[in-house]
């Protein structure tokens, strides 16, 4: 890459790492609040996890079209303002509804599609993919970060430090748009797809795959951190500021246990077989969790089984996307992955606490690994699979 390049993605990699991180320290404590939330019910526990994925899904396109009109840089910084206020929002409450509400707001700033666009208008086209690998990375970073440093700020000073750490990051987020970011050309900003456009792109079988895929992999995450972290404070007799110490090595060891079958995909484009993969380890995880519920090694084992699979379809979903993708259709297929991602997260959320509610926690363990089976069973028609891999499958969508 050019030193152009390079800054645009170092600087966006950063704005995705600062925003991410402020919500995935929220998701392993949100729930560890639930007895002191006036208010709280499960179902309404679940919602405040799954709220702002709901926002994001519906704000993803009007956020792009947005910025095609008026500048991406302005657009990002009204998102990343409302992140910050809906941060504040979270840090004074001491109601469920009024989580809820800061949670809705943190995901009004729905600024990943104009985050994706703006990667595309700074990078060139022999560049793209390893732009969008980088800023995939970022956001795996801030991922593991998430887990391991939200449990610590809540041990420190409860939900109200972990909102008003989202909060500060939020504002440092802003500082990349001033002095790393290099300026957009304007004639570029205008390749953004139309609504028009974005709505064919849900016909394209090769979106359509991947869409579903990531919807039904954040679905599993959503509700997964409904019971987790409840669960390994109760099988390790631990309070809950120190959970961090389970979810460190968990996020680890997950994470190393990712890279033989993300790199063996790649090297022998055998995608398809690893996201099978993915949904039997997710199956088998929480199959696990949910049978030796109380027992504080087989609960740990089982969870880097299943966040083992969760990041090998997190690798290899976004990357199989890019492959089946024209430029002219990126910015449209894009807006419509990010919706059904964070649509995924709603739903699992909403699904985790009403599964936690009539069937306690081992019940969503259980529902958790019928969920993975689907992601696998979804993966498991080559032919589908290869929509994703063949550029020839372009010219078909284009004609569907």
């Amino acid at each position: 890459m050019s030193p152009f390049e390079k800054r645009a993605v170092a600087g966006l990699s950063f704005i995705y790492v600062a925003r991410m991180l402020g919500l995935f320290m929220l998701m392993p404590v949100l729930a560890l609040d639930n007895d002191q939330l006036r208010h709280s019910t499960p179902v309404l526990l679940g919602l405040a996890i799954g709220i702002y994925g709901l926002a994001q899904a519906a704000l993803q396109f009007p956020f792009g079209v947005a910025s095609d009109r008026f500048g991406r840089k302005r657009v990002l910084v009204f998102g990343l303002l409302i992140f910050v206020l809906g941060s504040l929002l979270g840090a004074v409450t001491h109601n469920i509804w009024g989580i809820i509400l800061a949670r809705l707001l943190q995901g009004a700033g729905a600024v990943s599609s104009v985050l994706l666009a703006t990667a595309g208008d700074l990078t060139g086209e022999q560049h793209r993919t390893k732009a969008m690998a980088a800023i995939g990375g970022s956001i795996a970073i801030a991922y593991v970060l998430g887990m391991a440093m939200g449990p610590v700020f809540y041990g420190l000073s409860g939900l109200t430090g972990v909102f008003l750490v989202a909060a500060a990051l939020g504002v440092l987020a802003l500082l990349p748009l001033w002095k790393v970011i290099p300026p957009i050309p304007r004639n570029l900003q205008q390749r953004m797809g139309n609504w028009r456009d974005a709505l064919r792109i849900f016909r394209y079988p090769p979106v359509l795959t991947a869409s579903v895929g990531i919807f039904i992999l954040q679905m599993v995450l959503g509700a997964s951190f409904v019971v987790l972290s409840p669960e390994l404070v109760k099988a390790m007799h631990i309070p809950g500021s120190a959970v961090w110490e389970v979810y460190l090595p968990v996020m680890l060891l997950s994470v190393a246990g990712m890279l033989y079958p993300v790199i063996h995909a790649e090297r022998h484009r055998q995608h398809g077989q690893m996201l099978v993969f993915s949904g039997l380890a997710i199956a088998a995880g929480a199959l696990f969790m949910g049978l030796l519920a109380g027992h504080f090694w087989p609960v740990a084992v089982g969870a880097v089984i299943f966040f083992t699979g969760y990041n090998v379809a997190s690798a290899i979903l976004p990357s199989m996307m890019s492959r089946s993708t024209t430029q002219e259709q990126r910015g449209a297929a894009s807006g419509v992955y990010s919706l059904m991602q964070f649509l995924g997260i709603f739903a699992g959320g909403v699904v985790g606490g009403w599964g936690l509610g009539m069937a306690g926690e081992q019940g969503v363990f259980y529902l958790l690994a019928v969920v993975g089976l689907l992601l696998a069973l979804q993966s498991w028609n080559g032919k589908r699979v290869a929509l994703l891999l063949e550029p020839d499958a372009r010219e078909a969508g284009d004609g569907q």
